[in-house]
């Protein structure tokens, strides 16, 4: 059996939410107060109903979410459901108290647990907690005590002080549990072979026993009477007369699971093919001297053997490992190592919940794993990959690019996607140009530069028409139109006699007469002008058709960008580049980055001063080209705007970057 559904109701920051979950690793990530430690509380406190001792309940009206829209709103019953699939017919027999039939299909079978905490007032005024738990959906199915004792989680909290719980005697002691548990264990024997003993109750007592013959010689006995005469001396002093207090002095109480709590956990200092066999040489580290990382490990692989033995043992049915930032205290790569360990533990029988705001760990996750929180105008919604609208082809994609720096997408408060690198370094300050509230990086957007044109597998994050199929933060997707792109080979037809050769003739003929730009963009080209080329006189009639066919249609490439407009995405198009874009929207604008290439090549000249725009936008982007300098003047371009006040306030971002930047922060 596994956990499959979860739905929490009025719990903390979290009006409504229905989640669910793999059977064996589920990743929920998200941005601070999203929800994710909320939702391990709700399974802490669920999954621990066969505990006669809790460490987690709902805390009066501390747990009740509160409306923020409405002033002394009444605090409405906070409400868990969580559901288990059956997998096995021992799951059924195991929790019949569970147990939940659909009326119209008997096949049709779960296991549920429903708890239910309300606030009411009691007779002389106070505000008390009431609640109710029970098995499959009908209040007043109670759940057997022996049943919910079958139901198993370990907790590894954020922050934890792994070194206090590693240590002996302490409370919790993980190492301690999985001692006290185990039911056999593997020695050498007399042959050298190893064999598998059975670890009853008879065979701890005899453990217990040889190890108190151990200590009971004279000296040891002697030594810790001493030590109880020096106490008693000063006690028969100390008190009345006929009332002297007398105490009892004794090493340890050499019972097994008393034994076990006093179990050291250090490192070896020394390799093992250093000792060359001589083991007395063997020194150790203690805990106190690891770094917090290294007993973050420690304590977490501790748990995890336990939990083996325990399932191994059948000890429970039901076993389930909640982590809470099992980044704490973890270098990037140790992130990576521990995390795919945590992966490889599908088999283990074990289910686990994870819970983490590190892009390392959400980049190296099986997307289908991720469950992504996100909170947006006080709403907690959920999202989850596996049951999206992106392909198999789209997340084979994601997981190949969603590096470090993409995956935090999942922990923004809205996205911008852009060509390539030079939108990237100017997009923030062109935010900050059209004002402070704009600010890309205090309202949690994140910029994505895809370094191409493959928008697909990151659009469909965002634009699913259902609500629970996508994310709930706003994107926008920038790049150009590509309209009126012409290339020789369009022009080339069997019927009209044009081959590859003549194609490429008539082409730069096109240039010649300046129809075509040396961008190869359609330019002054009027369908109802007569228009003839000298020299291909027959041909003209079809390259008219094609120029007129191509100069207002946009690439293939634009108009897929195009079509995946939907839900929380935004496409926005440039007419032509986004340098062009950048030159021509404003006169101030061509001055400063013509000024600006200028620095970087003094040689350089341009065409003249009373030419247009145009002419001057496709005069720098041919030398941009040439050079292959975009994203060094981008930064250029960025450095002054961001350094110089004139420079900053004369310059005006095009309205179509403004349209993408408003849609993720304003949603308008």
């Amino acid at each position: 059996m596994f956990l499959e559904k979860l739905n929490i109701k009025n719990f903390r920051g979290i009006k409504e939410l229905n989640l669910n979950f793999n059977s064996s690793v589920n990743i929920i990530i998200g941005e601070n107060n999203a929800g994710k430690s909320a939702i391990i509380d709700a399974l802490r406190i669920c999954l621990s109903i066969g505990k006669q001792w809790k460490d987690i309940g709902v805390k009066n009206d501390e747990d009740f979410h509160i409306n923020v829209n409405e002033l002394n709103a009444a605090l409405e019953p906070i409400e868990f459901g969580l559901i288990f699939k059956i997998e096995t017919p021992r799951d059924r027999e195991y929790f019949q108290s569970l147990l939940w039939q659909n009326p119209d299909n008997p096949d049709d079978l779960n296991l549920q647990i429903q708890a239910r905490y309300s606030l009411e007032t009691n007779p002389k005024g106070n505000q008390v907690l009431r609640w109710d738990v029970w098995g499959g959906q009908n209040p007043g199915q109670r759940i057997k005590p022996e049943e919910a004792q079958l139901l198993f989680y370990s907790y590894l909290e954020p922050l934890r002080n792994a070194e206090l719980e590693l240590r002996p005697y302490a409370t919790g002691n993980k190492v301690t549990s999985l001692f006290k548990e185990m039911t056999k264990y593997t020695k050498i024997n007399e042959d050298g072979e190893d064999e598998e003993v059975e670890l009853n109750i008879d065979k701890k007592n005899q453990l217990a026993t040889t190890l108190q013959d151990v200590i009971q010689d004279e000296d040891w006995t002697g030594v810790v009477k001493t030590g109880e005469s020096f106490v008693n001396e000063h006690l028969e002093k100390a008190d009345i007369r006929k009332k002297e207090s007398r105490i009892h002095l004794k090493l340890l109480e050499y019972k097994y699971d008393n034994i076990v709590k006093g179990v050291l956990t250090r490192k070896p200092v020394y390799q093992e093919e250093i000792l060359d066999g001589d083991y007395n040489q063997q020194k150790y580290f203690d805990i106190s001297q690891n770094g917090l990382g290294e007993n973050n490990l420690i304590l977490a692989s501790s748990v995890l053997g336990d939990l083996k033995n325990r399932r191994s043992e059948e000890i429970e049915h039901y076993y389930a490992l909640l982590i809470e930032e099992p980044e704490a205290h973890l270098h990037p790569q140790k992130q990576n190592s521990f995390f795919n360990y945590l992966n490889s533990l599908k088999d283990l029988g074990v289910q686990i919940f994870i819970t983490s705001h590190s892009p390392t760990i959400t980049a190296k996750s099986d997307l289908d794993n991720l469950l992504v929180l996100q909170k947006q105008d006080n709403v907690v919604s959920s999202f989850s990959l596996k049951n999206s609208d992106l392909s198999l082809k789209n997340k084979s994609y994601l997981s190949k690019f969603l590096d470090v720096t993409k995956s935090q997408i999942f922990f923004s408060n809205g996205t911008i996607m852009v060509e390539g690198i030079s939108e990237a370094l100017l997009l923030p300050v062109f935010a900050e140009i059209m004002g402070e509230e704009l600010n890309l990086d205090k309202n949690g957007i994140e910029l994505v530069n895809i370094n191409g044109v493959a928008f697909e597998p990151f659009a469909k994050l965002y634009n699913s028409d259902i609500s629970n199929k996508r994310l709930s933060a706003y994107s926008s997707i920038i790049t150009d139109n590509d309209k009126g792109l012409i290339a020789a080979k369009d022009l080339k037809n069997d019927k009209h006699d044009i081959d590859t050769t003549k194609a490429k003739l008539i082409f730069n003929k096109l240039k010649e007469l300046e129809i075509v730009d040396t961008n190869n963009r359609i330019i002054n080209f009027n369908n109802d002008v007569d228009f003839e080329i000298e020299g291909y006189k027959t041909e003209s009639i079809h390259v008219k058709e094609i120029l007129n066919h191509l100069n207002d249609k946009i690439s293939d490439r634009a108009s897929k960008a195009n079509d995946l407009e939907g839900g929380n995405l935004k496409v926005v198009l440039a007419e032509n580049t986004f340098e062009y874009e950048l030159m021509v929207t404003n006169r101030n604008n061509a001055i400063t980055m013509l000024s600006i290439y200028k620095e970087m090549h003094p040689k350089t000249t341009f065409i003249a001063e009373e030419e247009s725009l145009h002419n001057k936008a496709l005069d720098l982007l041919e030398k941009l080209k040439s050079n292959k300098d975009k994203s060094e003047f981008a930064q250029q371009l960025s450095f002054k705007l961001e350094t110089i006040d004139s420079l900053r306030n004369s310059f005006v971002v095009p309205d179509y970057i403004q349209n993408a930047i408003n849609w993720v922060i304003n949603r308008e």
